[in-house]
């Protein structure tokens, strides 16, 4: 009787073996990591230089896709529009004179018109062109402002344009000789008028996508030059989870693999969309007791549209191998 007595107390013990033992292997075998959530950045560059006039976004401002970033100085390119449309108002009229039978006589008035404002205008640029060298060299000693130098650029930049539209409107008028060569005139200023309007809307940046402002290179009134990036923005619907996973658990990881992603109560599924090549050691900020001073990869998982996470939060997943 006290032998089975015996056996009694032996069965609950190894039973605790048995559940301990499990305990200790389920948790090897799920093992937790802390990642955190990036988003795909966009650079929002300028296809043109100048002054920046207009700048109403900060960090951290969140932005829909269309919302002005930016708007650069164009008065110059403005004002050459201008001179392009009443060139092509010009040629209009002329061609409907010639129609009527009376070009001739108007179409030698035209050219002695043409003639004369190409002369002002090579005139007004060379000025211009010299008075702008000048401020450079004064602005090098210290003499002038920025703004002064600014203005001075505006105003070259303005008569090069000057003589640009001057010369096509003596060509024009040179050539309006039949109401045919009028007419592939006024073709081709419209062609050219359209060319210009998208040269002019590159002077507002708009925003490619819907987002978070995460940096900004420039303010108002800063001077930038063309294919420099002005802001870099988050895009809302592109985010992902990175943590960094030990180069032993590598096989047992693949691309489009689901797992969940949890942070505050809410679970996540996501999706592997990127494994690193090349291994190295967990960040301080990221490790666990699964990859602390281990050889990790980097792994990328896309997160839903409807995940509430931001960019730089914690979350953490639980993998089991």
């Amino acid at each position: 009787m006290k032998i089975l007595k015996h056996k009694n107390k032996m069965i609950p013990l190894a039973l605790i073996v048995i559940v301990s033992l499990g305990i200790f292997l389920y948790g090897n075998n799920n093992q937790k990591y802390i990642g955190v959530v990036e988003a795909t950045t966009i650079s929002q560059t300028t296809e043109v230089s100048g002054k920046i006039i207009e700048m109403p976004v900060e960090l951290g401002t969140h932005v829909s896709k269309g919302d002005v970033i930016a708007k650069i100085d164009s008065t110059a390119q403005e004002y050459s529009y201008e001179q392009l449309q009443l060139t092509m108002e010009k040629e209009k009229t002329a061609l409907a004179e010639l129609k009527l039978g009376s070009g001739e006589s108007q179409a030698e008035n035209s050219v002695t018109v043409a003639e004369s404002n190409y002369r002002s205008a090579l005139s007004s640029n060379e000025k211009a062109s010299q008075d702008y060298h000048n401020a450079q060299s004064l602005y090098d000693q210290g003499a002038i402002s920025k703004d002064v130098l600014d203005k001075a650029k505006v105003t070259a930049d303005s008569a090069a344009n000057t003589v640009t539209a001057t010369k096509a409107q003596l060509d024009n008028a040179r050539s309006n000789s039949s109401a045919e060569s009028t007419q592939l005139d006024i073709d081709k200023t419209e062609s050219q008028l359209r060319e210009m309007k998208e040269d002019l809307d590159k002077y507002t940046i708009l925003a490619a996508c819907n987002g978070v402002v995460m940096s900004k290179s420039y303010d108002k009134g800063d001077m930038v030059s063309s294919g420099y990036s002005l802001v870099d923005i988050a895009a809302d619907d592109e985010k992902y989870f990175v943590f960094y996973l030990p180069v032993d658990y590598l096989n047992e990881i693949e691309y489009d693999q689901v797992f969940q992603v949890k942070s505050n109560g809410k679970a996540y599924d996501a999706i592997v969309k990127y494994i690193d090549v090349e291994s190295e050691y967990t960040p301080k900020d990221l490790q666990t007791a699964a990859n602390k001073d281990r050889e990790s990869v980097k792994i990328k998982l896309l997160l839903p549209d409807n995940c509430t996470l931001k960019p730089g939060e914690e979350a953490e997943i639980k993998l089991k191998f």
